[in-house]
Formats: C-alpha cells, sequence, structure tokens
C-alpha cells in the first residue's frame, strides 16, 4: 500500500466579511473542478477541510480567508503515483480558483511552502505537459454490460489501452472502429468514456470540427486527455485532417505559428475513430490517416442471436410483452432489416399489434415500393 497526503491552502483578502455560504459554495466548486473520476481511480482523493477567517485589519483588507484542501494518494497496490500528477492538480486549483465564478482565491502554500505558479500558461509553452492520469478501472466491464456480441471489439479496445499505459503513452496503436451504422461504434466509445473518466477523453465530432477549433481546445486545455474519440473521421474537414495528422504522429505533437501565439503541444494520446465508409477513409490524406489507425477493428450486422438479446433488454426497460420479439424477428430477418435501431423501433412501436399481424400489414402498405 502506498500512502501520500499534501496540504493546500488558498487565500482571500477582503474589506467586507463574506457569508459562510459563499465561502463553502466556493470551496465546494474549487475542488469539484481539480476532482475527476480518472484521478479517484488512479487513487487520488481531493478533499475540503474546512476554512477560518482572521482579523488582517490593514488599510486595504480587514479580513482574511484561508481554505484547506486535503490531496491524498492512496492505493492498495504498490503503484508509485505519477510525479506530475500533483502537480496539475495544484496548476488547475491555482488557475480556477482565481476565476471569478470560484471567488478570485489565491492558491497560497503547498505543504507549507509558498505556491510558486508557472511563469506563462502550459498552452503557451511546449516545455511541460500534463496529462489526465488514466487507467483502467476495476470495474470496466460494468461499463459495457449494455452491449451483445461485441466482447472481441472491445477487449480489442482495452488491449490498445493498455498497451498505452503500461509503455508509459510510448505505444500507441490507435483504433478505428469500421461498420455500418448502428452495429455499436458509438455506444463503444461513449463506453469508453464513461469508463475512463470524462476529463480523460476528448471527444470530437469530427463532421463539425475545424483546424481552428482543434487549436483553440488545445490552447486552453491545461491538463490534457490521453484518449481521443474521433466520431466519423472520415467526413472531417481536409484542414482538420492535416492537423489530425500530427496528433495521431507517433511523436505526437502540434504546432501553428501565429501572430498572436506560438502553439506548440506534445499530444500522447490514444485515439479511437469511428468510420463509415472505409474506402474513403483509406483515400483520405493519401492514404497518411488511415495509416495511423493500426488497431482496425471491423463490425458485422448482429446475428438474430444478438437481435433477441437487445429486443430483451429493450422490452424489458418498458415492461413489456416478451412475446413482441419473435414476431419483430421473424419480420426483419423477412426484408433483411438487421440495424438494431429500426428493430427495436418495429418492436417497441408494433407492440401487441405484432401479435395478430396487424403490425406487420401496416409495415408492408407503408414501405418502399419494390
Amino acid at each position: 500500500m502506498i500512502t501520500e497526503k499534501h496540504t493546500v491552502t488558498l487565500t482571500k483578502h477582503t474589506i467586507r466579511q463574506l457569508r459562510d455560504r459563499v465561502i463553502n459554495d466556493n470551496i465546494t466548486a474549487i475542488v469539484a473542478s481539480a476532482n475527476n473520476k480518472s484521478l479517484a481511480v488512479a487513487g487520488w482523493i481531493i478533499e475540503d477541510r474546512g476554512w477560518f477567517r482572521e482579523d488582517a485589519n490593514t488599510v486595504e483588507h480587514n479580513h482574511v480567508y484561508t481554505i484547506t484542501v486535503q490531496v491524498t494518494y492512496d492505493r492498495a497496490d504498490d503503484k508509485k503515483p505519477n510525479s506530475e500528477t500533483f502537480k496539475s492538480i495544484c496548476h488547475t486549483m491555482f488557475t480556477r480558483a482565481a476565476q471569478p465564478a470560484f471567488g478570485r482565491w489565491t492558491l497560497a502554500t503547498v505543504d507549507g511552502n509558498p505556491y510558486v505558479a508557472p511563469e506563462e500558461a502550459i498552452a503557451n509553452t511546449g516545455d511541460e505537459v500534463h496529462y489526465t492520469e488514466t487507467d483502467i478501472p476495476p470495474d470496466w466491464e460494468d461499463y459495457f454490460g449494455h452491449l451483445f456480441g461485441l466482447d472481441p471489439h472491445i477487449r480489442r479496445i482495452r488491449k490498445s489501452l493498455e498497451a498505452a499505459i503500461n509503455s508509459d503513452w510510448k505505444n500507441r496503436f490507435h483504433s478505428v472502429l469500421v461498420g455500418p451504422p448502428g452495429c455499436g461504434k458509438s455506444d463503444i466509445g461513449r463506453s469508453v468514456r464513461a469508463a475512463l473518466g470524462e476529463d480523460a477523453v476528448w471527444e470530437l465530432d469530427a463532421t463539425a470540427t475545424t483546424a481552428a477549433g482543434i487549436y483553440k481546445e488545445l490552447s486552453e486545455m491545461e491538463i490534457l486527455p490521453r484518449v481521443i474519440l474521433l466520431e466519423e473521421i472520415e467526413k472531417a474537414p481536409e484542414a482538420a485532417m492535416s492537423v489530425l495528422l500530427g496528433i495521431l504522429d507517433m511523436r505526437g505533437e502540434i504546432r501553428k505559428v501565429t501572430a498572436r501565439a506560438d502553439i506548440q503541444r506534445d499530444t500522447k494520446c490514444v485515439a479511437i475513430a469511428t468510420v463509415n465508409d472505409y474506402a474513403l477513409f483509406q483515400k483520405l490524406q493519401a492514404g497518411a490517416l488511415s495509416s495511423r489507425f493500426t488497431n482496425v477493428i471491423h463490425f458485422k450486422r448482429p446475428t438474430r442471436e444478438t437481435l433477441a438479446l437487445i429486443l430483451t433488454r429493450e422490452v424489458g426497460k418498458v415492461e413489456g410483452n416478451p412475446e413482441w420479439i419473435t414476431p419483430t424477428l421473424d419480420y426483419c430477418e423477412a426484408h433483411d432489416i438487421t440495424d438494431p435501431r429500426q428493430v427495436i423501433s418495429i418492436c417497441l412501436c408494433g407492440a401487441d399489434d405484432l401479435l395478430d399481424g396487424s403490425y406487420q400489414t401496416m409495415l408492408d402498405a407503408t414501405s418502399e415500393p419494390a
């Protein structure tokens, strides 16, 4: 077992006495801004340890308020803490606490020593990059329990994440999930985000992503995520793809020089992208983009048995009649309907009308002419 404790204090000098509720709200917001699920999974706990007020009686201020926050690293195994993680936590509290929304507090001391903030924001220097500490949670499987027939796909994604974690993110094998809409690709991505924590995952909708947007988000991030989700990457604009090439390269860095700033960031992240049109994806950027994704995972339409499991789950959610399932599957099989979303729609909309065939008659009467 490894335990490490740190004490952080924040102060605020005021003329007027603050209300208790205001201070407590500030504390809650500051602690919440530094806390995230990924840190908790890694063993970090950030807790409020109260506050007190002293009389300053100076010309400029009458009161000094001090908040105490305890940061603890506690793990049952022998895994040592990342040396940079505690610095990242302090930096987050320092920047967030100083904002008006958090009460304009100053991070004063760390373990009894005055806190010295970095001279420049991380986004404007290429010297030191902090990442969200990311690890596979013990309850990983629980986040994928609602998915059927995709265990090999989920396992391959997990193995790529483990390869990155075990190599301290030197080995980054990006995954591309290939298949028709409705086969579970996006659902797996959302489940990965839920399992690792939102702060560990940066989600980008490629259809709405621009190069300027990527640069802006990266420059504003105080702590970078370790995983990037890219939805429908083959639909990203050409300029955005050029930026993504730098992020996904094994060197893992991007740089942009403008009149206002020199943005240079280390981006040692693992990407998980979804693709509907794989042939198009392979042609983009003369094949350079697809070459970045070495963990290629193909999806197929679910079998009748898998669709039966999906319908059992959905019917159970609405306390429906399990007898709806067989006629739904029979109709879908006869009409070559394999998209789970459409199959679920037929089942739950048809309901009892499926049992006497009346809903099937409605479907046939309103289907596309042959």
